[in-house]
């Protein structure tokens, strides 16, 4: 049995389906209501990693873990702190008791010891939780992720569709490395191998480093529209940015997000050839999701 959590997400929902078509008994951790359409044979789990209710049920003859749970905005008692690391924390000790034989952590590339990145920070928190833990592990820090249903660059396909005038904030010079959703389900489901990348952290990205600027440019070209690109310094936009959290429960942009633009979301371009034999889908070629 494998347990996913975070399964009713963007890539969890992915996770679910390659695994069960590769004959896989998989169960889901669901924390509310929100239990999201599973394949055929999905067990689906009520449980909450930051409070730990139904976590030791949840465990039950599972022998491994593909733990996706995070948030990429706090809200309220949903905190990078709460959610991600005392999550994982909770998650790591059922684990262990439970003796899970593998358990894989989605990260993310900048995961760091500095608190001044909040959710950086919470991230390599739980990267030692998982480290420490005992157990066999294997941490994936993919860049950012594209592909129908993610939220950035369904995001900036709204900015572009909907207004002639397109804010950048900054330069515009943040590079990243996007990662199309199912070359990372690739890895997740390759790493589940109890002998593959054994107590690794690797990193992950798509083919090409693109600059936040490249980025919108690609998917100004996707949609087909011209629009003029206006930068926004950084100390105008931190105001309104936190203005937005005050007001909007899904703010476009965070003042913790405009922080991270200051480091680099890449790793080498060959990463996923490299590590796992794939050769990763370029942005420009899948962003067909973003016209409907």
């Amino acid at each position: 049995m494998i347990l996913v959590t975070g399964g009713s997400g963007f890539i969890g929902r992915r996770v679910t389906s390659r695994l069960t078509e590769g004959g896989n008994s998989v169960r889901v951790l669901a924390r509310g209501q929100r239990r999201a359409d599973q394949p055929s044979g999905v067990e689906v789990v009520r449980g909450d990693v930051v409070s730990a209710e139904g976590l030791s049920e949840a465990m039950s003859e599972v022998e491994k873990v593909v733990h996706l749970v995070a948030i990429i905005r706090e809200s309220g008692s949903q905190t990078f702190e709460a959610v991600i690391r005392q999550g994982t924390e909770r998650l790591v000790e059922s684990a262990k008791a439970a003796g899970v034989k593998k358990f894989v952590y989605v990260s993310a590339i900048g995961a760091q010891d500095d608190p001044y990145y909040p959710y950086l920070h919470a991230k390599w928190a739980a990267e030692r939780a998982v480290a420490l833990s005992g157990l066999k592990y294997t941490i994936l820090r993919p860049s950012i992720i594209f592909g129908e249903g993610d939220e950035f660059f369904n995001a900036l396909a709204g900015l572009v569709r909907y207004n002639p005038v397109v804010p950048v904030a900054g330069d515009g010079k943040a590079k990243f490395q996007p990662l199309w959703v199912e070359d990372l389900v690739t890895c997740i489901v390759a790493c589940l191998d109890e002998e593959a990348h054994g107590g690794q952290t690797l990193e992950v990205g798509g083919p090409e480093h693109l600059t936040y600027e490249e980025i919108l440019d690609i998917v100004k070209e996707a949609l087909g529209k011209s629009r003029v690109k206006v930068h926004v310094p950084l100390a105008v936009m931190r105001p309104l940015a936190q203005m937005m959290e005050w007001v909007l429960p899904k703010p476009p942009v965070t003042r913790d997000q405009l922080k991270m633009l200051a480091l680099d979301n890449i790793t080498e371009t060959d990463s996923m050839m490299r590590s796992f034999g794939v050769q990763p889908r370029r942005l420009a070629d899948s962003l067909d999701y973003i016209k409907r």
